[in-house]
């Protein structure tokens, strides 16, 4: 682990080296992007390593980039950024960045919203069978930068409760328990079987030393913190058209990107776009009020890509659903207020829950167009939505 941090915080500053001199003039977008994915990488090595106070400075160092003006007086704050940044990474281990520093920073620029980036290895059916504050807890430990376990463990039934409640125990004092998962793996054995996800700072020899009175199969599902080029750079504009709109309209949003290892075929990487683009854009405009968060999620799955966009907005008004049907005349003024039904019309054409159109919104185009897209590719969309809770789209395009 000691070789593995110096090795990183030795080729990060060797990454650092060349930026000072060209953040001396404005950097074109292609530089900003490269520069921007340099520092997220480094970011995220930092919160793996825990060194706290440097990946704030490169945290607030991405928020800067992020912004659409880069004044002479910005640039000159990321050279000094960088160059701290630099010197944190040559000494980590007695080099803080100023926390004053890095209060300027964030000062100059009000604006930027979070955006978060995560790449996973927990399997997708898994996470998706996670409770919603379960999956909370594990995008938590992921920007915390803590390493995540999946511990296999079979107990025998007569044993089970009192030693199921010792090894939370050990845990609990290890790091934080995610999640626990019914596994079939101990099954023929005629043992009672758990999956178990643990979020932890430890390293996999001394969390399996500290089991060793427990039948336990320890694998790592780390969590790295970069995407493939191109996935990385469609799924920025996503997030940064997002959060445009939200400049625009006076809302605070903020955009979290949960992937696994994904590779998207060119074929229908244009299509994925535009349907991520599509959602997130109707979710500033009409879930969010003023201050929100959407989570995008996408999987590479054996069958095909799963697809997820969920915000925690206002969720969707099913009565206004209703009186726009009844207007355009797709439903029957007297036809029962089916939930489910009135949730699939919003896919109708025309129908919007906009009080009035806008250059962003409320011409009732964008989820028709979605939809049609996605039963294109024969793929199936679904929508989910409960008031003061949030609306989710989830969507499935078969790799055949």
């Amino acid at each position: 682990m000691n070789e593995l941090r110096q090795n990183f915080l030795a080729e990060s500053v060797k990454k650092l080296e060349q930026w000072p001199g060209i953040l001396r003039e404005e950097p074109d977008e292609a530089q900003r992007r490269e520069l921007f994915r340099v520092v997220h990488t480094i970011k995220g090595g930092l919160q793996t390593f825990g060194f706290k106070n440097a990946a704030r400075l490169a945290e607030e160092i991405e928020n800067l980039l992020s912004e659409r003006n880069l004044s002479a007086a910005r640039r000159s704050l990321l050279v000094e950024g960088v160059r701290l940044l630099a010197a944190a990474l040559d000494d980590a281990e007695r080099h803080a960045p100023p926390a004053e520093f890095i209060d300027r920073l964030r000062d100059s620029a009000p604006a930027a919203a979070a955006r978060e980036f995560f790449v996973t290895r927990i399997p997708p059916a898994v996470f998706r069978s996670f409770s919603k504050s379960e999956q909370k807890a594990a995008l938590a430990a992921m920007r915390r930068g803590d390493a995540i376990f999946c511990l296999e463990v079979g107990f025998e039934p007569a044993d089970f409760a009192a030693e199921y409640r010792e090894l939370r125990k050990v845990l609990n004092e290890k790091g934080e328990l995610i999640a626990a998962l019914p596994s079939p793996k101990h099954a023929a054995a005629r043992k009672v079987g758990f999956r178990i996800f643990l979020a932890t700072r430890e390293n996999p020899a001394a969390l399996t030393g500290g089991l060793a009175g427990f039948a336990i199969d320890a694998t790592p599902h780390d969590c790295a913190d970069q995407l493939s080029h191109e996935l990385f750079e469609m799924l920025s504009q996503i997030a940064a058209h997002g959060e445009e709109i939200g400049r625009r309209l006076e809302k605070d949003v903020g955009v979290t990107i949960l992937a696994n290892e994904t590779n998207i075929p060119a074929a229908t990487a244009a299509a994925v776009f535009d349907i991520l683009l599509q959602l997130v854009r109707n979710a500033v405009a009409h879930a969010v009020d003023k201050r929100g968060r959407i989570e995008i999620r996408i999987f590479d799955e054996p069958a095909g890509l799963s697809l997820t966009v969920e915000d925690d907005g206002r969720g969707i008004d099913l009565e206004m659903v209703r009186a726009r049907a009844v207007e355009r005349n797709l439903i029957a003024p007297d036809a029962p207020p089916d939930d489910e039904t009135m949730l699939g019309l919003i896919f109708a054409p025309g129908i919007s829950t906009a009080p009035a159109a806008t250059g962003i919104s409320g011409r009732g185009v964008g989820l028709d167009a979605v939809k049609s897209r996605v039963e294109r590719l024969n793929g199936k969309i679904s929508v989910k939505s409960r008031i003061n809770i949030g609306t989710k789209f989830e969507i499935f395009l078969p790799k055949s």
